[in-house]
C-alpha cells in the first residue's frame, strides 16, 4: 500500500506512512500536490482532507483549495508549476481563521482567485488586467456559490462547492480542461462535524445516521423556560475566533 501523501511505500502498511503522520496541513499539501497526477480539484481535496491530522474546520482549507487548483492546471497543461504550488499554499495560508464571518468574503472563494492570480502571475500593472479580471470573475463567482447556503458555516461544504464552480470556471473561461469528481461529492465528517447542516447539505450522505432530537422531561423544560426569562442578551463580537474558521 502506497501512501496517501508522499506516495512512497507504507511499511507500516497503512494510509499514510509515519514520515507523514505528523505532517502540519501545509506541509501536507504541498508534498500530496507534489506527486499527484490527477486533473480533479475534488479529487484531490478529499484525498488531503481523509489525512488523520487534517481539521474538520479551520484555516488549513484555504491553502488546500488554491493548491489543488493550481495541481490540477498542472497537471492538464503539462507546466512546470512547483514555484506556482508554493506561492498558492503561502497566499492562502495568510488568511486568517474566520474570515468567512468576520470580514465579509469567504476564504475559500478567495482560494480560487489566488489559484488564477498564481497561475497567470498577475501584477497590478496595466499588461495583466485581463488576468486579474478572470482571477475576481472566479472569486465572484465562487463567493455566489457560498452565499447560496444556509445553516452554520461548513469548511467542508466551501471546499466542494468552490472547487465545483472553479472546474466549471477554468474550462469555459480558461480553455483548459479541469476533471469533475470521480463519484458523487459526499462528505465523510458528517458526524465529526458538530455543527453539521447534515440532510440541508447536498454533500450530506443518503444513508447516514439521521439526527435525533432528543426528548426534554417536563421538569427539564420548565427550567429551561426559566433560564430563557432570566437569560441576558450580549453585544455581538466582530473578532473572529479560530474555530470558527
Amino acid at each position: 500500500m502506497n501512501c496517501l501523501v508522499c506516495n512512497e511505500p507504507s511499511k507500516t502498511n497503512t494510509r499514510v506512512c509515519p514520515a507523514c503522520a505528523g505532517l502540519d496541513h501545509a506541509e501536507l499539501i504541498r508534498r500530496y500536490c507534489a506527486h499527484a497526477t490527477s486533473t480533479s480539484p475534488l479529487d484531490m481535496a478529499q484525498a488531503i482532507m481523509a489525512h488523520p491530522n487534517f481539521p474538520v474546520a479551520g484555516q488549513a482549507h484555504h491553502p488546500l483549495v488554491a493548491a489543488v487548483l493550481v495541481t490540477a492546471w498542472r497537471n492538464a497543461t503539462g507546466a512546470d508549476a512547483a514555484h506556482r504550488i508554493d506561492a498558492a499554499i503561502q497566499r492562502g495560508g495568510s488568511i486568517p481563521g474566520g474570515f468567512c464571518a468576520g470580514f465579509g468574503a469567504d476564504a475559500a472563494a478567495i482560494a480560487c482567485g489566488i489559484a488564477v492570480s498564481v497561475i497567470e502571475g498577475n501584477t497590478i500593472k496595466a499588461a495583466h488586467a485581463p488576468g486579474r479580471a478572470r482571477a475576481h470573475a472566479l472569486t465572484g463567482q465562487a463567493m455566489l456559490q457560498i452565499a447560496s447556503g444556509t445553516g452554520n458555516r461548513c469548511c467542508k461544504r466551501s471546499v466542494y462547492g468552490v472547487l465545483e464552480t472553479a472546474t466549471s470556471y477554468f474550462n469555459a473561461a480558461l480553455g483548459v480542461t479541469l476533471a469533475s469528481a470521480s463519484a458523487r461529492v459526499e462528505c465523510p465528517l458528517s458526524e465529526a462535524n458538530k455543527l453539521c447542516n447534515r440532510e440541508a447539505c447536498r454533500y450530506f450522505p443518503p444513508g447516514a445516521r439521521p439526527q435525533r432530537q432528543a426528548r426534554a422531561s417536563p421538569s427539564s423544560r420548565k427550567s429551561h423556560e426559566g433560564q430563557r426569562r432570566d437569560a441576558v442578551t450580549l453585544p455581538e463580537t466582530n473578532t473572529p475566533a479560530p474555530e470558527d474558521a
